[in-house]
């Protein structure tokens, strides 16, 4: 181990964990991962997936991230996370990821997402009404795995035939252990989306694809590498990150009945209460290079040094949110870091509490009590995305019968 660990990083600085395969991430990830980082130096080296810095704590990810010109997105500076294709504009800083942004961000801006949600309602509206008469879903594969998905795939106008081969390429690239074949997964993703990028290129519409490729940045149109790259990484989120974080929530609201029922009492509480779900449930972190040579924090770094930002367990860090355990439904609204920080801020954010809002609200409408199906904690998944391997849940079967009429 200790010949996997550089020079200029002391012992002192030396915790381990895997962000693929730590025994943390297969139940409660992050209560344990969260407890895990509160014992542990602010920043800390371990050899876990290839070696790297993790920054456990929010308040230091939150400058760090809001400095590309220290720490930056592009491989250049962190080559052990170069892609093929590159995931654009996650993977490169400001100016041009600016301009990069500002293509997507028509569809993603709160206007853009409000004039959804019509949508939204209707297929979590049809989702649920075909669940209620069995009384039990498997929501991971039944309902989470199809709504934000199908969603996403009208958004880019892609066939839903190809959502089940989709989903499964997504998730060997976020959670396959082995870099090489996430690697690999991201290559097939790339190839298999080449063929909706050519279909637009020849055949425009008012999708998102169709606005990626015939787009302009710097005054030139985009390449082909960045329009593989762009398209790619619309589809990593927009397939797994928001099915992730409505898994973890239905978990909990179907574990913590009284939280539930607030919400069923009370609906404009909703609006708060996904942030604070949010907060405890994060599913993404994110990866920075060091540029130059440097002690930060009274950290000595090394250009080209890799930086790992957990995001996934920050809305639990007691330098950030006061009990940060306790699930307060009428806590202010804390600077959770779920969505990133500084000029990388996910651009999804706003689309994924809409899909979250409403689908929570349409649940309360038809299914007043529910319960995970299952003894003890749910296993989970880590990687790239967090998510519970399956959410069993279950309701009075009476109560499917009335919502269908029946007597």
């Amino acid at each position: 181990m200790s010949a996997q660990i550089p020079p200029h990083i002391p012992s002192e600085r030396v915790v381990e964990f895997d962000r693929f395969n730590a025994p943390q991430l297969q139940r409660c990830p992050h209560q344990q991962v969260s407890q895990l980082f509160q014992q542990s130096p602010d920043i800390f080296y371990t050899t876990g997936d290839r070696g790297h810095w993790v920054v456990g704590r929010a308040t230091v990810a939150r400058d760090m991230l809001r400095q590309p010109d220290k720490f930056s997105s592009d491989p250049l500076h962190n080559p052990a996370n170069a892609r093929t294709p590159p995931t654009l504009p996650n993977q490169c800083d400001p100016p041009f990821h600016t301009g990069l942004r500002r293509i997507i961000n028509p569809f993603f801006s709160p206007a853009g997402v409000q004039r959804m949600e019509q949508d939204v309602r209707a297929l979590a509206v049809r989702l649920i009404e075909q669940a209620l008469p069995r009384g039990r879903c498997e929501f991971v594969s039944e309902v989470a795995q199809i709504f934000p998905v199908e969603l996403f795939m009208r958004m880019a106008n892609a066939p839903l035939d190809r959502r089940e081969r989709l989903i499964t390429l997504v998730d060997r690239f976020t959670r396959a252990p082995a870099v090489q074949e996430r690697l690999a997964a991201l290559k097939e993703l790339g190839d298999d989306l080449q063929t909706l990028i050519a279909e637009r290129e020849a055949t425009p519409g008012d999708d998102l694809i169709s606005l990626v490729v015939h787009a302009q940045v710097d005054g030139r149109p985009l390449t082909d590498d960045e329009k593989r790259g762009m398209v790619t990484l619309l589809f990593l989120g927009g397939l797994d990150t928001v099915s992730a974080m409505l898994s973890f929530i239905m978990a909990y609201l179907g574990q913590h009945p009284a939280q539930w029922k607030r919400l069923v009492e009370d609906p404009p509480l909703i609006g708060n209460a996904i942030e604070e779900l949010m907060r405890v449930h994060g599913v993404a972190g994110t990866e920075r290079g060091v540029t130059q040579d440097m002690v930060y924090e009274g950290v000595e770094f090394k250009a080209g040094d890799r930086l790992v930002f957990p995001a996934h367990i920050y809305g639990l860090d007691a330098q950030l949110v006061d009990d940060p355990l306790r699930v307060d439904f009428e806590r202010p609204v804390s600077a959770h870091l779920v969505f990133g920080s500084g000029p990388h801020r996910c651009v999804g954010s706003h689309l994924a509490r809409l899909e979250i809002r409403v689908f929570l609200e349409e649940w309360a409408r038809r299914v007043p009590h529910f319960a995970v199906d299952a003894q003890g904690d749910l296993p989970t998944r880590g990687g790239l995305v967090w998510s519970p391997v399956a959410v069993p849940l279950l309701w009075p079967a009476v109560q499917a019968q009335d919502a269908q009429g029946q007597p």
